[in-house]
């Protein structure tokens, strides 16, 4: 009984966040403080799913979890000159021992809950989530992507955080380097795709927003490698529904991706494939752009999920342990492919980076002599 309660409580969460994102006129200070005393009680009633144990327990046991680590194995690369020996003057020559602060934008696929991981090239690394937190929680620090966001949501974001980075005692805005991620988009498929009069706008409503908030932060932050990652395209969850679905799935795919997986929009569907095409490409081409290739600042995309398929299992179908609970977020060892991609991806060269993912480990880039700095389009050539 207290599993389904949690399962429709949860349900609800996701109801209440996907209703709308933005400002509107429920937003008023009681409403706020009423909405984050249910969100901070149902964090505490349900747990702390990425740090206690009992939790990961489970995940293992269902195989959501990566295989461990020995604490003998070493990292695979030689972190010693990982940083570099005086502090670069150009983003162009930037290690990824130099990032002093790293901050996150997006949305629940950013969030991350539930991933743990360890600094390895520069142990005073600012800005990192400490825990499972939400964006109100001193834990979350510099991760403030928020479950549900859309694309119009992120200028917004981008004002926060510029000023949480300024008013933050630790960070020499002038002095230290940052890495910023930022992947937007799975939600703009699910929920606002189908609810407009025409699918097409979503994608120059997608560039105003992109360019707005690519200015914020270049215009607010100096040093800053802002490492744009297209989303992936969500056919693939899709096909897997179509292939097998509880009825618990069922109910939240409908929930949380009514345009994709509703009945009532399936005529669509292939008009919908097309502008998630279009929404990854268009993000690598603002990704180019000049105003954002400077000495100071440089936005480079990161495709590493553009062509991503969820493995099959031995049955042939696909291997349903790459996916949470709900069947729409990802499982642990799904974000750990998909953090090893990414780590890859700042190293290859702009124009020949993998669009795809592979097992953890299986192909992991290291800083050389001859490429020792995170890649941009300038260093590239």
């Amino acid at each position: 009984m207290w599993k389904w309660c949690q399962f429709y409580c949860i349900l609800l969460i996701h109801i209440s966040v996907l209703a709308t994102e933005r400002k509107t006129a429920l937003d008023s200070p009681f409403n706020i403080m009423l909405l984050r005393a249910f969100r901070n009680w149902s964090f505490d009633a349900f747990g702390r799913t990425g740090m206690e144990e009992k939790y990961l327990q489970i995940a293992r046991q269902r195989n959501k979890m990566q295989k461990r680590i020995p604490n003998y194995v070493p990292f695979p690369c030689n972190v010693t000159d990982s940083r570099s020996p005086e502090v670069p003057e150009s983003v162009h020559k930037l290690r990824p021992g130099d990032i002093d602060v790293i901050a996150a934008m997006g949305d629940s696929l950013t969030a991350g809950a539930g991933i743990f991981a360890d600094n390895e090239f520069n142990p005073n690394l600012i800005g990192f989530a400490l825990g499972d937190s939400l964006t109100t929680h001193k834990e979350s620090q510099l991760n403030i992507a928020e479950s549900g966001a859309e694309s119009a949501d992120m200028m917004y974001m981008a004002e926060m955080l510029v000023k949480k980075i300024k008013n933050d005692p630790r960070i020499n805005v002038q002095k230290h380097w940052k890495l910023i991620s930022l992947m937007i988009g799975a939600n703009d498929f699910c929920n606002e795709i189908c609810s407009v009069s025409s699918p097409w706008s979503i994608l120059e409503n997608h560039k105003v927003d992109l360019l707005q908030v690519l200015r914020i932060l270049r215009d607010n932050l100096p040093r800053t490698f802002v490492a744009l990652i297209p989303p992936p395209h969500l056919k693939s969850l899709v096909d897997i529904r179509k292939e097998k679905s509880s009825f618990k799935c069922f109910v939240t795919t409908d929930v949380e991706c009514s345009c994709l997986f509703g009945l009532a929009f399936q005529r669509y569907i292939s008009i919908y494939y097309d502008i998630m095409r279009q929404w990854q490409i268009l993000d690598m081409e603002i990704a180019d752009y000049p105003e954002f290739q400077r000495n100071d600042f440089v936005v480079v995309a990161q495709p590493t999920l553009m062509n991503i398929s969820i493995p099959l299992d031995s049955d042939g179908y696909s291997d349903m342990t790459y996916l949470s609970s709900d069947c729409f977020h990802v499982s642990q060892k799904t974000n750990a492919r998909f953090a090893n991609g990414l780590w890859n991806n700042l190293l290859e060269t702009v124009g020949a980076k993998s669009m795809t993912w592979i097992e953890p480990f299986h192909k992991f880039h290291c800083p050389t002599l001859e490429r020792p700095y995170l890649a941009t389009a300038l260093n590239s050539k």
